[in-house]
């Protein structure tokens, strides 16, 4: 996966033509999960069985949720990218320094 994927599917996965249907939905479901849990009713459910089996529903939820949780742990340890944007390895304090005193991914009005 190449960073100009990861940031495609970030920024506008949805219009993309890199990712397939159920790639896309995938995607919608890590969105939803993070900003709006209660639009994955029955009716999102059943886009997601167009696709994928309930145990991959299951999986999908779970990774999901976890990761959802670590970030929002780490937020609260205001804990900083061990990576730059240039991709160099970086201690706590020089990450502060580069994305400032809240990272954009710590930061909930930037969402």
């Amino acid at each position: 996966m190449t960073e100009e994927l990861l940031d495609e599917g970030i920024e506008r996965y949805a219009t993309s033509t890199r990712f397939s249907a159920a790639e896309k939905l995938a995607l919608r479901y890590c969105e939803l999960m993070a900003t709006d849990p209660d639009a994955v009713d029955a009716d999102f459910y059943a886009q997601l069985r167009a696709h994928y089996s309930d145990e991959e529903i299951v999986e999908l939820g779970t990774f999901i949720g976890f990761n959802i949780g670590y970030h929002t742990f780490f937020g609260t340890l205001k804990f900083y990218p061990m990576f730059s944007p240039d991709g160099r390895l970086v201690s706590q304090e020089e990450s502060e320094r580069i994305y400032g005193a809240a990272p954009v991914s710590l930061d909930r009005k930037a969402a």
